[in-house]
């Protein structure tokens, strides 16, 4: 399966150094007087600030402690190297707290060459990975372009296969992970709208296999959303988000940037059509000796 995103696709566009297009209301500047955790700051007003686009890795996630977890003790202190007893400044996208009363906002820390983007810095090193929550999605098409080439290189958490994209047909697999973050790749078998849902499947039985979901409003609110949903089938595509329990497993998207679309898929037929089919009997079999 091709690894990489086709920018294009869905306007993915890679930031530079400190691209503050994404996050276009300012706040203001403050020192960092500590680090609480891999994700988040507290200010020297009191204000904790979570770095909103960079999940950081939790050993609760997978029921480790945090002394015992490499992956999060790394992110922790690429984070205290940036920042610590620095001024950041803080800009807005969206929502701006979370129900905890923690400010959600990208951080920009000066350096050598002009501000420098944390959350940015923590993806493109592997010490974090590219995410969105509703409301709060407007920066994730760079953050995705950050991610690219350490989780291709295996570089900082990609290192380790906890972290592994998964292939949709894993089912068994990702419903044992329901409750945490996941990137899922897989071909489209269909896509299919109902008045609240619109469905991505990834198999024939919608009831087992796994499914990515978006509200059929949002859809309606995008540009040309239904026929860009509707294109997919075929294709080979990556999403991300939270696994949860809806029959088989699934993933809910609360934005198009969760979409993306993999190289090598073009003109791709559907899986269970007759052209899939064909496809299958004329293409020999794998080689059994070369490890997968």
């Amino acid at each position: 399966m091709a690894s990489a995103a086709i920018a294009a696709c869905w306007g993915l566009a890679v930031a530079s150094r400190a691209d503050e297009t994404c996050a276009t209301d300012a706040g203001s500047s403050h020192d960092v007087v500590r680090v609480i955790d891999s994700e988040t700051v507290l200010l020297d007003d009191g204000r904790e600030v979570r770095l909103i686009g960079a999940l950081a890795p939790k050993a609760d996630a997978i029921a480790a402690t945090p002394d015992a977890w490499p992956p999060e003790r790394e992110a922790l202190r690429a984070l205290e190297t940036l920042v610590s007893g620095r001024a950041v400044t803080l800009r807005y996208e969206g929502r701006k707290r979370d129900r905890y009363g923690r400010e959600l906002a990208q951080l920009y820390v000066a350096g050598v060459s002009g501000p420098e983007w944390v959350q940015r810095r923590l993806i493109a090193d592997g010490h974090a990975r590219a995410y969105a929550l509703p409301g709060n999605s407007g920066c994730l098409r760079a953050l995705l372009g950050a991610e690219e080439e350490p989780r291709t290189a295996q570089r900082g958490l990609w290192s380790r296969t906890t972290y592994r994209v998964r292939e949709a047909s894993e089912v068994d697999a990702l419903l044992r992970l329901a409750g945490r973050f996941v990137l899922v790749s897989g071909r489209v078998s269909q896509v299919a709208r109902t008045q609240r849902t619109t469905y991505i499947n990834f198999g024939s039985d919608w009831r087992r296999d796994f499914t990515a979901s978006i509200a059929s409003s949002l859809v309606d609110r995008s540009p040309d959303g239904a026929t860009r949903l509707s294109a997919l089938a075929g294709k080979e595509i990556r999403v991300r988000g939270w696994i949860e329990r809806r029959n088989g497993p699934m993933i809910v998207l609360g934005s198009f940037d969760e979409i993306e679309t993999l190289n090598g898929n073009e003109g791709a037929p559907p899986p269970g059509s007759k052209a899939a089919a064909d496809t299958k009997s004329a293409t020999p079999p794998p080689d059994t000796t070369t490890p997968r």
